[in-house]
Parts: structure tokens; sequence; C-alpha cells
């Protein structure tokens, strides 16, 4: 079964790469075009909070390695470690890769990366990101197996090729079907649209008269129109001249300032009820938009716990699921191969806490003295790498039977 089909009208295929060299070896720059702007970055111009929640998230899940291990040692070797955690692609560091994808998922509800393989198909050569505006999903009939309907990203109206779904990293926000995802902007259309309608409200209001004088004049009914003009240029010249500090009023004239609030205290409600809202579909804690009204935690490590454990780690899971699923075949698999996001750096805590818990894990056995050396940016010492138990935890039945070790 073919994984790409080719359409017959398209100039090239998307997984074979552009030869834009001359003879001698020189760039012919005239084959190059400008990058389109995709609608993932116009709809992240339309909020801040929106711009926040992607940011916050994408910025996450790039910020956090990926391996390839087998029984929890990273196999460094092995050309797939290389590829996910050295160089995707030709023009993204695995930072960028996943941070593309991250982005283009929180808009779009979908970030698609092909899936390139190399020559002769005995490997993959490269992660290629693609335009989630110029991929349609497709399902089967009779074999039920997802197909992609990738268009240009130059002509997002030209066909270019079907890809199947083995060799598509497919990277969900949320899907009702399992096939077309849900755009978490289209959920959010009514709260944004309410949003920039207060927003011009707010703007018109800071256009308008915040505050100024009211000049009383004696008698000013009888004065003409011309007369009153120049009462007040002569008054607000007196004005300036005095810096704005001091006034000399005649003639029984009084003066008297006034003020309005610029906005409205009803727009910070609508500001913040739109902050939850994005939170809320994004699945983040409000206080990681700016939100802290309601924030009730004692320290910022639970805070950050509560957003681990409720944003990142379905993310985690689902990227785990994907690379494993599409990179590594059941055999590898069953030997004890998968790629595993790694955690721990985003959950350190402060220097005391990340200090017991690294004393508890040597005096258990669970890591070696070496191993937190390495994690701390120190050089390994003589007899570091041997496990460790403390002796202090000893099993039952030797006490009750009397051979404890002394």
């Amino acid at each position: 079964m073919a994984l790409f089909k080719k359409n017959k009208t398209a100039s090239r295929a998307r997984d074979k790469p552009i030869k834009n060299k001359d003879q001698r070896g020189h760039y012919d720059f005239t084959r190059l075009r400008q990058s389109r702007k995709t609608r993932a970055d116009y709809a992240m111009t339309t909020s801040e909070a929106i711009y926040a929640a992607v940011s916050r998230i994408a910025n996450t899940m790039a910020a956090m390695p990926i391996h390839l291990k087998k029984d929890g040692v990273v196999q460094k070797d092995d050309p797939l470690e290389r590829l996910v955690s050295y160089a995707p692609n030709a023009s993204m560091t695995p930072y960028t890769f996943k941070q593309t994808m991250m982005a283009a998922c929180g808009n779009e509800g979908c970030g698609y990366a092909l899936i390139v393989p190399t020559e002769g198909d005995k490997g993959v050569d490269r992660l290629d990101v693609l335009d989630p505006a110029c991929v349609v999903p497709y399902r089967d009939i009779d074999t039920k197996e997802m197909w992609y309907k990738v268009c240009d990203s130059a002509d997002p109206k030209k066909f270019q090729f079907w890809v199947h779904d083995s060799r598509m990293l497919v990277i969900r926000h949320m899907s009702a079907n399992g096939e077309r995802a849900i755009r978490p902007i289209d959920v959010l259309r009514g709260t944004l649209d309410y949003d920039e309608e207060i927003k011009e409200f707010s703007v018109k209001q800071l256009q308008n008269v915040s505050g100024g004088i009211i000049l009383t004049l004696p008698n000013s009914l009888q004065m003409s129109a011309e007369l009153k003009a120049s009462t007040v240029n002569q008054f607000l010249d007196t004005y300036d001249d005095s810096g704005g500090r001091v006034c000399l009023l005649e003639g029984g004239m009084t003066a008297t300032t006034f003020s309005q609030s610029p906005v409205d205290a009803r727009v910070l409600d609508v500001e913040r009820i739109t902050r939850n809202r994005v939170a809320t579909v994004y699945n983040i804690p409000p206080h990681m938009l700016g939100d802290y009204q309601d924030t009730s935690y004692a320290t910022a490590e639970q805070s950050m716990l509560e957003y681990m454990q409720l944003t990142i780690l379905p993310l985690v899971i689902q990227w785990e699921d994907q690379l494993n699923l599409k990179l590594l075949t059941w055999d590898r698999v069953k030997n004890g191969y998968s790629f595993v996001c790694d955690m721990e750096a985003l959950y350190r805590a402060d220097t005391q806490t990340q200090a017991e818990a690294d004393q508890k894990n040597v005096r258990n056995g669970k890591i070696t003295i070496n191993e937190i050396r390495k994690k701390n940016g120190l050089p390994a010492v003589e007899g570091g790498d041997e496990p460790l138990v403390s002796r202090d935890l000893t099993p039952l039945r030797l006490i009750l039977s009397g051979k404890e070790d002394s």
C-alpha cells in the first residue's frame, strides 16, 4: 500500500528536496519565496489572552526534552534519538519544532508533521511541520484508516498529495470523532467578539474628555460669543504662562475643575471574564494568564504542580504515544524502546525541597550520586555510580528471626 499518493498536476512531491543550487554549488535565490503568514499567526494577534495561553503551553512543551530510551537508558547512537533531540529537520531545532507544533495545535486545534522517510524507506529522514490550514483529514470508508489531503502552502487551493496516517505525526487539542480537531478559537469566538467590542468602547472613552475646567463669569449671558472666546483664551494663556500653577481671576470670575474616570470599571471585569474563559478552554489555571484573584496556593510549587498535572501531562502522554506509534515498530516497543518526555526539569522546586528529594532518592537506591551531580552540572566522582540504600530500614522478618546483621 502506497503511503504517499501524489497528485498528477502537482509540480513536485512534498517529501522531495528543492534543487536550488546551480552547477557551481551557488544558491539560486530566484527559487526562494517569502514565507506565507499562516492562519494561526493571525489568530494569535487578535487577543492577548489567546497569545498568552498558547505561548505558555507551547514554550513549556518546547522546553521539555524528548529522548528515545531503552529500559530507562537514552539511546544516543540511535538515528531516532538524533531526530527528536537534535535535528527534526534542516531548519528547526527540537525547541522550535515542538513550539511550532503546539502553537498550531493551540490555534487550529491540530499540529501536523510529515514523517519523511529516508532513501529506500529504511528509516526516518526528517519531520516537516505542515500548515494545519492546508491539511484536511479523511477516513477511508472501507478500511477505516485515516488519510490526509495536503495542499500547497503557497496556494491552499492547489492539491498536492495524500498522506497515510502512519506518515503523519498528529497532535490534537481535542476531537470529538478522532478525525477533525476542534479549534479553540471557534469555541472562544463569542467571547473574543464581545471582548473586542468592549475594547473599542474603551478607546472611545479615552478619546473623550476625561477632565477640564469650568469658568463661571458674572453676566455671561450678556456677553457676545467673541468676548466669551477672548476671555477663555486669556485665561488659558495666563494659566499656561504660570506653568499650570497660579492663575489670577478678575471681575468675579471663578474656576472649577472636573474629572471622570477614563475607563469604565466594568471593562476590567470583562477582561477578567475573558481571561477566565480562555483559561478554561485551554485547560490552564487562570493565574497563568495574570488573574490572581482566586489564587489560594501557599507556594509557587503548588501552583506549578496544578499546571503540570492538568495541562502539560495530557500533552506529554499524547506526544509520547504519537512518537511511539509512528516512529517505532511493535517489536522495538516489546524490547523496551520508547520515547520519553523528561518532565523532571519542569518539576524542580526550590533548592531546599530539591535537596530533600535527592537525599531520599539516594537513600532508597532510586538514583545514584553521579546522576545527581550530572543533573547539577558537576563531574562524576569515583564510586558515585553504585546505588546506595539506607541500612536503617530492615525487613521485619529478619528482626523476628534474630538474624539481623549487626
